[in-house]
């Protein structure tokens, strides 16, 4: 459950640790930058720095085949991020803390994102003869865990076909590129768009937390107030 946690501090710096199995995909780093700043421009404090997590990589020179790593289901891209972010913070805790001092007030949030793709199969909607095939949609769960604060946010994306992933994979063929074919240009501004709308909701959602903006609990542990005027 989500503790009150204190506004975020003028000398505060978030520093965010971002965890995918994505390969191919450049930018998502700038991405998720981008937009968890754009987010907290709504504060007057709070720096950002978003790194790669520890998670393997492809090695220096090495062809990268883009692949998402969708996992199948909610269920088992919520277990995923469960398990991914403890290790993460496992492994953070073990590094040098940087501590405040009064030559510099700067204090340090450690914040996990992960970033994980899944798929599931989408109702079929009308006379099932009319679609025997099912449709499948890939989304996006990005999961926001604060330790420090006891703060944990998720939200999923919009959903989207694979069979559209399918058709930018296709663009990649010596046949799809003598034809000037370019599927992928669109495609990817849509999966583009659908992450950056999730990264932004659930820094929203961890920003309103942090902020107290949404009052969820001034009313705690209160009793009703009485009208000193009533008879």
């Amino acid at each position: 459950m989500n503790a009150v946690a204190p506004p975020i501090a003028e000398h505060e710096v978030i520093q965010v640790t971002l965890s995918h199995d994505m390969v191919g995909y450049d930018g998502v780093e700038t991405l998720v930058y981008r937009a968890l700043a754009r987010i907290l421009e709504q504060v007057e404090g709070g720096d950002l720095v978003v790194n790669r997590g520890q998670e393997s990589r492809q090695k220096d020179g090495a062809k990268e085949t883009r692949d998402l790593n969708p996992v199948e289901g909610l269920v088992a891209a919520l277990k995923l991020s469960e398990v991914d972010i403890e290790e993460q913070i496992k492994t953070q805790s073990t590094l040098p803390k940087k501590a405040a001092s009064a030559s510099n007030p700067t204090t340090y949030t450690s914040v996990y994102l992960r970033v994980q793709p899944y798929t599931s199969t989408f109702p079929t909607v009308g006379d099932p003869a009319d679609s025997p095939e099912p449709k499948i949609v890939l989304q996006f769960l990005l999961y926001l865990n604060d330790p420090a604060h006891e703060l944990v946010h998720t939200t999923t994306t919009q959903a989207v076909p694979t069979s559209w992933v399918a058709l930018w994979d296709a663009d990649d063929s010596e046949a799809a590129k003598a034809s000037g074919r370019k599927n992928g240009e669109w495609i990817e501004d849509m999966l583009v768009e659908a992450l950056r709308v999730g990264v932004e909701v659930v820094g929203q959602e961890y920003v309103v937390a942090r902020m107290g903006w949404d009052n969820r609990h001034e009313d705690k542990g209160k009793g009703k107030e009485t009208d000193p005027t009533a008879q």
